[in-house]
């Protein structure tokens, strides 16, 4: 009986031995890594724009703001970065060449410790008019 009793308790020790040396984490409280995050995409996924439209989108807080990249087209955009403590609102102007041709828009970021993400969306770009705005349609009903 006691014999029995002592190797229960032994094997109960060194269960606990077991998990308590793999637990050990010399310090690394934390080991994952958060990646950027992006958000309100504008215009919408697939949507139709005009030429020299405005984009914008949202990274969250932990990236860092350096890191933020956009191209459509493979052609970099000029971002304008504005700080909301808790994330950032990205803006830019699509270029004047994307004429008429759908564009794919690559945003990236990285946050301080090197995690990377990454992400996009499609628009449509429509055509420039061909000066047929504003042209004036008379009346045929008017009277003599």
């Amino acid at each position: 009986m006691i014999k029995k009793s002592l190797i229960s308790v032994g094997l109960i020790a060194s269960i606990g031995f077991a998990g308590s040396a793999f637990a050990y984490n010399a310090g690394n409280v934390e080991t994952s890594c958060k990646d950027p995050k992006f958000k309100s995409f504008t215009p919408e996924h697939k949507a139709e724009v005009d030429p020299e439209s405005d984009i914008s989108f949202t990274v969250s807080g932990y990236a860092d703001p350096s890191t933020i990249k956009a191209t459509a087209k493979n052609i970099p955009l000029k971002l304008n970065i504005v700080d909301k403590n808790s994330f950032y609102v990205v803006s830019a102007k699509l270029p004047a060449s994307l004429n008429g041709k759908y564009a794919r828009i690559h945003i990236k970021a990285h946050n301080t410790r090197e995690c990377k993400a990454k992400d996009g969306w499609l628009i449509k770009i429509r055509s420039k008019a061909s000066g047929s705005e504003g042209v004036a349609i008379e009346n045929s009903d008017e009277t003599q």
